[in-house]
């Protein structure tokens, strides 16, 4: 049995990794920080020796391979004792189109936002179709309750990000999934720990446009002003969108109880009602992408329009926590302006329903905005919410000065000053105190952050009904 040590592995990729080794019949271990759930749930799950701390000791004889995260710096001791071992090195994203890519057909989902559920979305409707596709995603689809899966079929659906591969790469990780079909779905400057500018972003996708073979697949968002203005003039590109100058095209979307319901056009002619269970019409565009590809490689739509509404969405995406005393609590991985202001739409039916508040809880905590660069166009992306918090600037050991942090206060007194109410916290336990005191009945809360609030959502929704127990 050979053995891959993965360094890094409490990422929700490298434990997805981890889990394609398992499946593969390799031994696994791996080093890290502490990890959280869902990550650490994942590593018991498939009984994976982990060490705390990087440590030269953990780089032993008996590895067969070393997989380097790219959390992993030059300078970190363990990889300074790899560097010196001479045992074989690759990257997260290389070796999973050595070891389960290979000759398949490789289905990369890339864009600033929408990645994962999209990814999640296209896999499971392949599986239901009978193609048995593998797939690699950056969360866990409720449906397979795993973010990986090893290919029976042709196909591979991947997530791919842009972000760069490892220390001693710095690509981005999409260059290495030999695409060829490509779903796009949006463009915007992020990863400001990385990339200056949006026109140095645009090029990595120009770059990932260019190895798409000929005969592959390019459907891209027409409703994105960066992703129309990248691929048009591409022969291979298929639009899709709400605007009616696309190949692909949403007319109407309607709300339901549970999601939404829309008709699919492609040239001018109807396919048919879908249905959703996800909430907003950028989900609802996401789901066009999807039934565009599956279409573009031949499959009838029939199946789709059964299958597409039951779809159950991927953890920490619209994610249900539970309903205390009509209090109903969701979360969210949205960290970028685009993202909160999508999400936060996507809950005005919802509150609608529910008949309350929508409050919104924001932990400033990716390396993009912990940074100032989104300090002026933060307060709009909360316009919706009826009630924000910000809890503190997540904590990391890198070199940001204190010129550079986002400043909450700043974002807001401009929310406040246009007509909005926020509030900025100094601890995580000031936020309980704040729900635990002015939350009603018929409220909805959504707590959105790429981390996990230092364990609060699952604090709040334990401890709320004992709350209102002992006040009442």
């Amino acid at each position: 049995m050979k053995t891959v040590y993965l360094m890094g592995i409490g990422g929700s990729g490298m434990v997805s990794l981890a889990g394609l080794f398992v499946q593969k019949g390799w031994k696994v271990r791996g080093s890290d920080g502490p990890i959280y759930p869902p990550a650490s749930d994942e590593i018991k799950k498939l009984n994976i020796k982990v060490f705390e701390g990087y440590d030269p000791k953990n780089i032993q004889g008996d590895i067969d391979l070393v997989v380097v995260g790219n959390v992993i710096s030059f300078s970190n001791p363990e990889y300074q004792e790899l560097v010196k071992s001479g045992l074989p090195v690759t990257s997260m994203s290389q070796a999973i189109t050595d070891f389960f890519i290979e000759d398949r057909e490789s289905i990369v989902v890339a864009g600033t936002h929408g990645k994962s559920t999209t990814t999640s979305l296209m896999a499971y409707l392949l599986q239901e179709y009978g193609a048995g596709p593998g797939f690699f995603i950056g969360g866990v689809p409720v449906n397979f309750g795993q973010g990986y899966q090893s290919a029976k079929g042709k196909y591979f659906v991947i997530e791919g990000d842009e972000y760069d591969t490892a220390c001693f790469e710095k690509t981005p990780k999409f260059l290495h999934y030999k695409p060829r079909h490509v779903i796009l779905t949006s463009i915007e400057f992020d990863h400001a720990d990385i990339y200056k500018d949006l026109d140095q972003i645009l090029r990595q996708f120009e770059k990932l446009l260019q190895i798409i073979p000929k005969g592959g697949t390019l459907i891209a968002s027409g409703d994105d002003p960066n992703v129309k203005r990248l691929c048009a003039g591409d022969s291979r590109v298929q639009f899709y969108g709400t605007n009616e100058d696309n190949d692909w095209v949403l007319r109407p979307i309607e709300n339901t109880s549970q999601g939404k319901r829309f008709q699919v056009h492609h040239l001018g002619q109807s396919k048919g009602w879908f249905e959703t269970r996800l909430f907003g019409n950028h989900n609802a565009k996401n789901a066009l992408a999807c039934i565009a590809m599956l279409s573009s490689l031949g499959f009838d739509l029939k199946l789709a329009q059964e299958k597409c509404q039951r779809f159950l969405g991927i953890r920490r995406r619209q994610e249900f926590l539970g309903e205390v005393r009509g209090v109903k609590f969701y979360d969210d991985f949205a960290h970028h302006p685009t993202a909160i202001r999508e999400t936060l739409l996507g809950f005005l039916p919802v509150k609608k329903l529910a008949g309350g508040k929508l409050w919104a809880i924001f932990e400033p905590r990716s390396n993009t905005v912990r940074r100032r660069v989104f300090e002026k166009s933060l307060p709009e992306s909360f316009l919706e919410a009826d009630e924000v918090i910000i809890a503190p600037v997540y904590q990391k050991k890198d070199q940001l000065q204190k010129d550079d942090l986002l400043r909450p206060e700043e974002v807001v007194k401009a929310i406040v000053d246009s007509q909005g109410s926020a509030r900025a916290v100094g601890e995580m336990k000031d936020i309980e105190d704040i729900l635990f005191n002015e939350l009603k009945a018929g409220d909805v809360v959504v707590f959105m952050s790429n981390g996990d609030f230092k364990g609060l959502t699952k604090v709040v929704v334990r401890h709320y009904q004992r709350f209102i127990e002992r006040k009442g």
